[in-house]
């Protein structure tokens, strides 16, 4: 009877063994699942408080340009109130000039049809419009149109926020607040989560005006690339900057990502 039971008793703890370890094995997996899942969830609310922190960074630059702009300002309104006597003579002058133009204009149409009339065989080729010369935006205005695009974005009124910074880019590409009005354009297809059209404006930052944004151009460049979950080009784009911009201020932005990635 010992003999019989033997073998049973034996075949039955194998198979309990087999169930444990099967039992171990799917535990072993489902806690190895929700780890990948906490760490994926840790990683996106890195990315998240990277973007919201760095946001902050950049907003208080454009704070302190703002400044720096009202100050232009005081001291441009102080210099059109010094100079508003001569202007006013100026005016006075361009009126006489005008007048004296009209007059000449006039005698000129008179001779004109002069000729005409005496020429009944002979065609006089005449200009029936004077060409306009290309009006120029001036720096008080172009700061301005600059401040209203500006408004939009923070109004949330991204397309219409993109027309405005387009059209003064179309004015002027030379402008020291060009290479802003370029980089906001990013910033508005960042907003919109149009992350490749972002990243497309983010890199003509570097090529326009006084090149001050292009330390955050190449930053956002990082976070789109994120956004995207290309995170080798986003650390590709972080190490850039870390090499062009060793002294901007984003820069401890982008190396703590980089220390965060080391963890997982």
């Amino acid at each position: 009877m010992a003999r019989v039971l033997f073998p049973i008793l034996f075949f039955l703890l194998l198979i309990q063994g087999n169930l444990i370890a099967q039992e171990t094995q799917n535990v072993q997996s489902d806690v190895d699942d929700e780890l990948q899942q906490k760490r994926l969830e840790l990683e996106k609310k890195a990315v998240e408080i990277l973007d919201l922190r760095s946001a902050l960074t950049i907003q208080n630059s454009e704070l302190e340009d703002f400044k720096n702009e009202v100050e232009e300002w005081k001291k441009h309104n102080a210099d059109m109130e010094d100079s508003l006597s001569a202007k006013q003579v100026e005016i006075e002058n361009l009126k006489l000039i005008l007048k004296a133009f009209e007059e000449d204009k006039k005698f000129s149409q008179e001779m004109v049809e002069t000729i005409r009339s005496s020429q009944d065989s002979t065609q006089i080729p005449m200009s029936s419009e004077i060409s306009a010369s290309p009006i120029l935006i001036d720096d008080f205005e172009f700061r301005s149109l600059y401040n209203e695009a500006l408004n939009l974005y923070f109004d949330r009124k991204y397309d219409a926020s993109i027309n405005k910074f387009r059209a003064l880019l179309s004015l002027s590409i030379d402008h020291s607040l060009s290479d802003n009005c370029q980089y906001w354009l990013g910033e508005c297809y960042y907003s919109l989560e149009k992350y490749l059209e972002a990243i497309a404006e983010f890199k003509e930052v570097g090529n326009l005006g006084d090149r001050n944004k292009a330390d955050a151009a190449l930053f956002k460049i990082g976070m789109s690339y994120l956004k995207m979950g290309e995170k080798g080009k986003a650390i590709s784009a972080f190490t850039n900057l870390e090499e062009e911009f060793p002294n901007s201020e984003l820069l401890t932005k982008a190396k703590e990502y980089l220390t965060i990635q080391e963890k997982f």
